[in-house]
């Protein structure tokens, strides 16, 4: 890998090789003749997909209010929280502009609660970035729907299991929003609890319009860190969960992804390397892929991580020289355990290195909560 690629219809990024682009007629940076790693060169201390040099997407935190005060919150949003001046995101939009990125998250909280979220994607095309956004889709009317559409890339929802806190309003909020002509997808936090749900979700996503399912990794965070042990999957889900994954998008025809930080218990799962390249599937890619700003201004190589690179007025010199990001960077060549002796861990990277904080545990010890 070279180059990557950032399309909007179908929103996306694509990984290509200098063969690729040449043909295309790009000849590329000073860096195609500085011997950057390949995907065959074993200096690469990482999956290829993980060596750009900066970031391809960045978070901004733009309020900490919701309308909801879920259990499982990994920021522990809730009704009292506050909004960002909208100026003071745009100043944010700027800085991460200036690391090359291709896409902007706007996260909260409840990002629907900014009463200039629209304004600020516009903001971020002039900044040539292509913004997503994450609702519980409690707020999400036919009105705002319509006023919405040509300035989100994807808008993707947050669903619950049957009687859950976003039950029926979520569902609702994927068909106004695909009614509307967005690209809108599903979010579904995979717990103990709710595993053996997991097919209704793919069901009722399904029917409601989505164009695919995100399934994620409780977080030990916020609200979320007393439940956190309580909430991960144990050893029996975990080793099944793979096959499960593929079994329910088949019958459902509905396409899957797995976040990062659920990525690791599929890569260790899954018995051969064919279904495992069925999965597509990546590790942590904090300090790699993604940078996030918090609702204070500071730059972090995950919303999880409490670890702050510098303040956003500071990028993007704080990003490339920062020892903070070098440790992300170098995370697979200095693997402790099992990690360390492991085959995939070029594409595991060590697990969640949020989980290994929250436990105590250093950047290179093995995420303790994967069953292997």
């Amino acid at each position: 890998m070279v180059g990557i690629i950032g399309t909007e219809d179908p929103t996306g990024l694509f990984w290509v090789d200098r063969e690729y682009l040449q043909r295309g007629g790009f000849e590329g940076s000073s860096l195609w003749h500085k011997g950057a790693p390949q995907p065959d060169d074993a200096s690469c201390p990482v999956a290829p997909f993980s060596c750009p040099a900066a970031p391809v997407e960045a978070e901004i935190a733009i309020t900490t209010a919701c309308n909801l005060s879920c259990a499982c919150c990994y920021t522990g949003a809730g009704p009292s929280g506050r909004s960002l001046v909208t100026d003071d995101v745009v100043r944010m939009l700027r800085a991460v502009a200036t690391l090359d990125v291709f896409h902007v998250a706007f996260g909260g909280g409840e990002p629907l609660m900014h009463p200039d979220l629209l304004d600020l994607a516009r903001e971020a095309r002039n900044f040539n970035l292509l913004p997503t956004t994450s609702t519980n889709g409690h707020l999400v009317t036919n009105e705002w729907a319509r006023k919405a559409v040509g300035l989100f890339a994807r808008i993707n929802v947050s669903v619950d299991v049957p009687g859950g806190h976003r039950d029926e309003s979520c569902y609702a909020a994927i068909s106004r929003l695909r009614d509307a002509g967005h690209e809108t997808g599903a979010n579904f936090i995979l717990t103990r609890q709710t595993f053996d749900a997991l097919s209704e979700v793919f069901r009722l996503s399904a029917s409601a319009g989505a164009d695919s399912l995100l399934v994620l990794r409780p977080k030990p965070g916020g609200r979320g860190s007393g439940l956190y042990s309580a909430m991960m999957l144990d050893t029996i889900q975990q080793r099944a969960l793979p096959g499960l994954l593929l079994e329910l998008s088949g019958r459902h025809a509905l396409p899957f992804h797995v976040d990062c930080a659920l990525a690791p218990l599929i890569i260790q799962a899954a018995p051969d390397a064919k279904m495992l390249a069925r999965f597509g599937a990546s590790g942590c890619i904090a300090g790699r892929l993604l940078a996030t700003v918090d609702a204070q201004g500071f730059a972090h190589c995950c919303s999880q991580l409490n670890q702050v690179i510098c303040h956003y007025t500071e990028l993007p010199d704080g990003w490339h020289n920062s020892p903070v990001v070098q440790a992300f960077r170098e995370r697979s060549t200095g693997l402790e355990g099992r990690c360390g002796i492991c085959e995939r861990r070029s594409i595991c990277g060590g697990g969640c290195a949020a989980v290994n904080e929250f436990h105590g545990l250093s950047l290179e010890s093995p995420d303790p909560d994967l069953c292997n």
